[in-house]
């Protein structure tokens, strides 16, 4: 009797807890909107620590102290300092606090999650996964592990479309399974297309030569997994008898000498730069907005979103079994293309064809935005999230 009473007090609750492992910064804008929601308290237990290399969100800011109860930091466990393995005081959040739906990142290898979901099940709370889902590209075993831990949660969230439908093959009720896809900060977004979109490009790419080619540009961290090797050697063809292209390399990483080394050339006759780490989001505005192509031929990510919300198409493999899941942002020929993966001469023959076939520079900007402004973006995440505590079907 006392179980089933339990049970009730937890589906009457409008109190939703999203437990994960960090606060990367990018989701601020989510979490804002998350927090304000009038119809649903939400509440944020999530790990402390910087392990991970990632510029986390600062929760010491002025608008969040008016919701300094509903964020909970707990200890993470790490094995070869690597990988998650618990997360100390999950387990008591999760035998102790009243809760409508419990939302935990959907990462199997961190032993509390199983053990804290189990709990929630028990207590009858909803359990949510949030994550990739399925990649598509898992053997035997792994794939075994995970339908076993995935089955564990009542629906899940995921980043994109196609992980719903490789769920969906493996036996997942596709009313369970919720398309929430990913963002960054959308307001100020907002604010630097109106500042930047009209912008000259002699007085941004004051560094090349000729101001005046088609750009493209790269933003992220440059690591062998992005691959830029075969970005530099694409362009380096393309213009090694007359100069066609600039390009603009936006970052650092163990790879930045390398591709420095190898890109002397380009460096000398005025078409490449290295403009290094940039973190200012107004600067970062300014190059994306003036840029006529982002090219990431390896894992795409976030980068897809930063590039199209300032106006800017997109270039990167499509292999979507080792992509990232923003890769799947690209409309390939309408905001962007996608090439043969690994493939050089693939990717020079997409680059020409885009420039040659898309002219119209406002044109494309406006396309890339549209599926920002609709999907990508905080407003319509909290949609998503509302729709599935409220129990109702998934739009997608």
């Amino acid at each position: 009797m006392l179980h089933v009473l339990e049970m009730v007090k937890c589906m009457i609750c409008n109190d939703v807890y999203i437990i994960t492992n960090i606060a990367p910064h990018y989701r601020e804008a989510l979490w804002m909107e998350l927090l304000k929601c009038d119809k649903y308290n939400y509440h944020f237990v999530v790990g402390g620590d910087l392990l991970f290399g990632i510029k986390c969100i600062d929760f010491k800011k002025n608008k969040f102290k008016a919701y300094e109860g509903r964020v909970k930091l707990v200890e993470n466990i790490f094995v070869n300092k690597r990988r998650l393995v618990w997360q100390r005081g999950v387990v008591s959040v999760c035998l102790s606090k009243k809760m409508k739906s419990a939302i935990f990142l959907g990462d199997l290898y961190c032993l509390s999650t199983w053990f804290s979901a189990i709990i929630c099940r028990l207590r009858g709370i909803e359990v949510v996964f949030w994550g990739h889902g399925l990649y598509g590209k898992e053997g035997y075993f792994r794939l075994l592990i995970k339908k076993i831990f995935f089955r564990i949660a009542h629906k899940h969230l995921l980043y994109e479309r196609r992980a719903k439908g490789l769920m969906q093959s493996l036996g997942f009720q596709k009313d369970h399974l919720y398309v929430v896809f990913n963002s960054l900060n959308y307001e100020k977004q907002l604010k630097y297309r109106g500042d930047y979109a009209g912008l000259n490009k002699k007085d941004v790419f004051g560094f090349f030569r000729n101001t005046e080619l088609p750009t493209i540009v790269f933003i992220g961290r440059l690591t062998v997994q992005k691959k830029l090797y075969l970005l530099l050697q694409a362009v380096l063809e393309i213009n090694i008898k007359n100069v066609e292209i600039n390009l603009l390399l936006i970052g650092s990483g163990e790879e930045e000498e390398k591709l420095k080394k190898f890109g002397e050339n380009g460096v000398d006759r005025g078409w490449l730069h290295f403009a290094g780490a940039i973190y200012d989001e107004k600067e970062i505005a300014r190059y994306l907005s003036a840029s006529d192509l982002c090219v990431s031929p390896g894992d795409v990510g976030l980068t897809a979103i930063h590039s199209l919300g300032y106006g800017t198409p997109v270039g990167t493999h499509g292999d979507l079994r080792y992509q990232m899941p923003e890769a799947e942002v690209i409309v390939d020929g309408y905001n962007g293309f996608y090439f043969e993966r690994d493939n050089v001469e693939d990717l020079k023959r997409k680059i020409k064809c885009w420039f040659a076939n898309n002219n119209d520079r406002q044109f494309i900007r406006c396309r890339c935005y549209e599926v920002i402004d609709k999907y990508y973006n905080p407003h319509y995440q909290l949609q998503v999230f509302t729709r599935l505590v409220d129990g109702e079907i998934p739009e997608i």
